[in-house]
């Protein structure tokens, strides 16, 4: 072996290494952009899939998607529900938004938006 030179880690030494190093998650709240053609055309993050029974919502310490109750009637989204990243609605949440297409998405998942018209809504009489 040359002089000055180390011999490499052993592999389970790098991966131990590697995750020591890891940074944190991502967050669908902060750091997701809206989007450089907002607001006609915008980032939209899908908590909710169409068709589903189950509430699902953004966790904001975490960033992660987390159940928050199912939906015990005959009642199901009629599209994929979420919101779009980067904004505060007077609640202390992101805006909220309904996207309207005929597929189911996953939630956690993000789409580019079109902006058709704005709904008002009663969030828990608040």
């Amino acid at each position: 072996m040359a002089e000055g030179k180390k011999d490499a880690p052993k592999l389970n030494q790098r991966m131990v290494s590697s995750l020591s190093k890891r940074t944190a998650a991502a967050h669908s709240w902060h750091d997701l952009e809206i989007g450089p053609e907002a607001p006609l055309i915008f980032n939209a993050v899908v908590e909710i899939t169409k068709g589903s029974k189950v509430k699902y919502e953004l966790d904001k310490k975490t960033g992660m998607i987390k159940v928050d109750r199912i939906l015990y009637s005959s009642v199901v989204y009629p599209h994929n529900y979420g919101f779009v990243p980067r904004t505060l609605c007077e609640d202390g949440d992101p805006i909220d938004v309904l996207v309207l297409m005929q597929e189911p998405v996953i939630p956690g998942c993000f789409l580019r938006a079109k902006a058709i018209g704005l709904m008002p809504m009663i969030d828990q009489a608040r």
